[in-house]
């Protein structure tokens, strides 16, 4: 007895359209999670920046580097640890540049400086980092210490 066997091997067009559909809606729900994570990453990193920065030109100014204060300015696109009484009055060769990610805005406080020898500020002040629904707030008091949230 002879028992015909197809030999075509393949997909039907059915299974195809069910895989699309089962990968269309796995990517539909982790696409949106996954920029949420990563704008909360960038938020998270640039906060760090910020506030490492912040301490730099503290500790720069407590230990009186070129008999001088020591400040943050808070700009569009960057933020700028530079030598002097004030961002307008810098030291420009002394200025240390970091820029932002086109997603994170910077916001509040635009400019902090530390006192030389105590690194108080007489520009106490917040400075929120903010991408989308995420955001991260530092806190400056006018005794120099400085706090994220």
């Amino acid at each position: 007895m002879f028992v015909f066997m197809s030999t075509r091997k393949g997909f039907t067009l059915i299974e195809l359209i069910v895989v699309t559909a089962i990968v269309l809606v796995i990517v539909g729900a982790v696409v949106p999670v996954g920029i949420s994570f990563y704008r909360s990453q960038v938020v998270d990193e640039t906060a760090h920046d910020v506030l490492a920065v912040l301490r730099r030109a503290q500790m720069l100014a407590t230990l009186q580097k070129n008999d001088s204060p020591f400040g943050v300015a808070i700009l569009a696109d960057r933020f700028v640890l530079f030598q002097g009484a004030s961002y307008a009055a810098r030291v420009q060769s002394e200025d240390t540049e970091t820029f932002l990610s086109s997603i994170v805005a910077l916001s509040g406080a635009s400019e902090i400086v530390f006192s030389k020898m105590a690194g108080e500020t007489a520009t106490p002040g917040a400075i929120t980092i903010s991408s989308g629904n995420d955001s991260i707030t530092l806190y400056v008091a006018s005794i120099g210490k400085i706090e994220i949230q």
